[in-house]
């Protein structure tokens, strides 16, 4: 199984509880209405009549009902969260008052599965534990099935390669395929969300932004992307974001982080309530609108790296504590978008918070989430000797030590200054986490100052030579699970919080792509470590499963040499700006020393440029 089987049961106790459906034997269409493709891995969506309440009705609708089911297949059971819709169809309509209330389901296995579907009022019953009584004739119990089948061959995306699972190793993975999974990801701007057209959306006063119209995302440069059947809301709107994101995937981009909240933070443009200030009452048109882009997301194969907030708003709700607010944001977002099939939920961005609030957002989101997906959360930057005031002076060390071994707890997302830390660093956070017995997947997630990160292809410092080396090879190459790309923000117009045209780093999307390909199409990687005692040049990199194939990151006007296990080996080369195919030519770019060791130079003599050499036993 790939989703949360049979979650231990919790104690509820609740001083009122009313019968919102008819006790009267029904159709199954006057009871739910059932929409989905019912294949394997694409989700279900079931939409029940309630209460007929508002966004602010004076009984919260977020807060004081709960709807709640229960999904069965043989053995597995699969408990999620549903959510108040209004009309069913806000996203177009706008509505803010309905009867609709809904749950989303991702199924992972084939067959009959079958549901029971509980609603419940009380106060605050939507952060409260729940356990259903087996029997209480004061809770109404619907009942319903539905049969799944396999997946189709036109399959596209995750709904092709199934859910981004965490199984105890240095790399997610897909849960249908198999495959593991390495990031190649965009990480700016933070502020994705702060889209034009998504209502109840506003600059609230954050780092002005200039380029943009009033403040907000337009995403022109890419609404020429935007497919015909591509979705859309109310009147053609959201055309600009879903052509970004066509635009990524064509570039081989499998992941997108993004705020869903960043109040009093850089942006300030981002919340899912119905305004900064009301936060136990949730936007629901918008919400649905952000659905649509998530879907289209999956649809993609672009991975969903949700940051849950922002240094700034890390203490927004409840001080920082796992309060009744927190609660609600973490069970909103899961009961609306946990079904996706890429999703991190990284716990923040350049975290304040202590570890022991970080485990308790863990364990709470992990307890809410049906699917289990891997938690993740984000370092302040590190400035090697100096000290920041109000900070460690290692901010990396401080934020994921306590950490290590937490059994609800599975990425490190990375941030570096000193981009020459980046392969050490990664390697050190692999090594620690494994020697604790719960390996983490470490990404590297920002480099760099905050005012440059990477810079566009025709930037006068462009740094994507370095960045390639030091940063996507270097982290790859000590069992780095992916990057995600910070834009810095000294280009005002494509910056962080301003991007609007991704074609400006077109370039780089392709240099950023090329090792993550290499890596799935020409190595082991998941069985491979680093090795860069093997080399004589501190300057190269080497990662290796011994005596089999040995990967080395040469760069340019540099030679070393390798040490290697007896026996017959091939020797290629690759050039990992262009990509491509690799170079193999007789005693070209290598000599033999001395009995296991092999001296390595550029490919045709071709000084000028790095080189990825790789050397398999035959």
């Amino acid at each position: 199984m790939y989703l949360q089987v049979v979650k231990k049961c919790f104690a509820l106790f609740f001083s009122l509880i009313i019968f919102l459906f008819s006790c009267e034997k029904t159709t199954k269409k006057e009871k739910y209405i059932l929409e989905g493709t019912l294949k394997k891995w694409e989700p279900i969506t079931l939409t029940f009549d309630g209460p007929r309440v508002s966004e602010t009705d004076s009984i919260n609708p977020f807060l004081d009902y709960a709807l709640w089911v229960s999904f069965f297949n043989g053995n597995d059971t699969i408990s999620v969260h549903g959510y108040f819709t209004a009309d069913g169809d806000a996203a177009n309509t706008q509505a803010r008052s309905g009867s609709k209330w809904r749950v989303k389901f991702t199924p992972d296995k084939v067959g009959i599965w079958q549901f029971d579907a509980y609603f419940l009022q009380g106060k605050e019953i939507a952060v409260k534990k729940i356990s259903i009584p087996k029997k209480n004739s004061g809770v109404w119990k619907i009942k319903g099935g539905f049969a799944i089948k396999d997946q189709a061959s036109t399959a596209i995306g995750f709904y092709k390669t199934g859910m981004l699972t965490y199984r105890g190793k240095h790399y997610l993975q897909e849960a249908e395929t198999k495959n593991y999974f390495l990031k190649n990801g965009v990480g700016s701007p933070e502020n994705f969300l702060a889209y034009h057209e998504f209502d109840g959306t506003f600059d609230n006063g954050g780092t002005p932004t200039p380029t943009l119209t009033n403040g907000l995302h337009e995403y022109a440069p890419h609404i020429g992307d935007w497919r015909e059947n591509d979705p859309t809301w109310g009147d053609e709107k959201g055309k600009g974001i879903f052509g970004a994101l066509n635009y990524m995937a064509e570039k081989d981009i499998n992941s997108l982080s993004f705020l869903t909240m960043n109040v009093a933070g850089d942006g300030n443009d981002v919340w899912p309530w119905i305004a900064p200030k009301e936060q136990t009452r949730y936007d629901v048109s918008k919400l649905d609108q952000w659905e649509k882009v998530f879907d289209h997301m999956d649809r993609l194969g672009i991975a969903m790296n949700v940051f849950i907030q922002e240094t700034e708003s890390d203490t927004l709700l409840n001080k920082g504590e796992l309060g009744l607010e927190r609660k609600l944001y973490y069970k909103e977002l899961v009961a609306r978008f946990g079904h996706h099939l890429g999703v991190v939920w990284n716990l923040g961005e350049e975290t304040n918070r202590t570890a022991s609030q970080l485990k308790s957002y863990a364990s709470y989101l992990r307890a809410i989430d049906p699917y289990d997906h891997p938690i993740a959360v984000h370092n302040h930057i590190r400035v090697s000797g100096k000290r920041i005031e109000g900070r460690p002076l290692d901010a990396v060390a401080a934020t994921f030590t306590p950490l290590l071994g937490y059994p609800d707890f599975e990425i490190a997302s990375l941030q570096m200054l000193d981009t020459t830390e980046v392969h050490r660093e990664v390697q050190k956070w692999v090594d620690r986490s494994k020697k604790r017995n719960k390996s983490w997947a470490v990404y590297l997630d920002q480099i760099g100052q905050w005012d440059i990160g990477v810079t566009t292809d025709t930037a006068a410092n462009n740094n994507h030579a370095m960045v390639m080396r030091t940063s996507l090879w270097g982290s790859l190459m000590s069992s780095g699970a992916g990057t995600s790309w910070y834009f810095g923000g000294l280009d005002e117009a494509n910056s962080n919080l301003a991007a609007e045209d991704f074609r400006l780093r077109d370039q780089w999307w392709g240099i950023s792509a090329n090792a993550p390909q290499f890596f799935l199409k020409h190595l082991p990687f998941w069985e491979m470590q680093n090795h860069d005692d093997l080399l004589s040049n501190p300057k190269a990199f080497c990662f290796a499963k011994k005596d089999q194939i040995y990967l080395v990151y040469l760069p340019k006007n540099e030679t070393t040499d390798l040490t290697i296990g007896d026996g017959a080996f091939t020797i290629a080369f690759y050039d990992p700006k262009e990509g491509g195919k690799l170079y193999d030519k007789p005693n070209e770019g290598w000599k033999i020393t001395k009995p296991n060791s092999v001296e390595l130079s550029a490919y045709n003599s071709r000084n000028d440029r790095d080189w990825v050499i790789v050397i398999a036993a035959k």
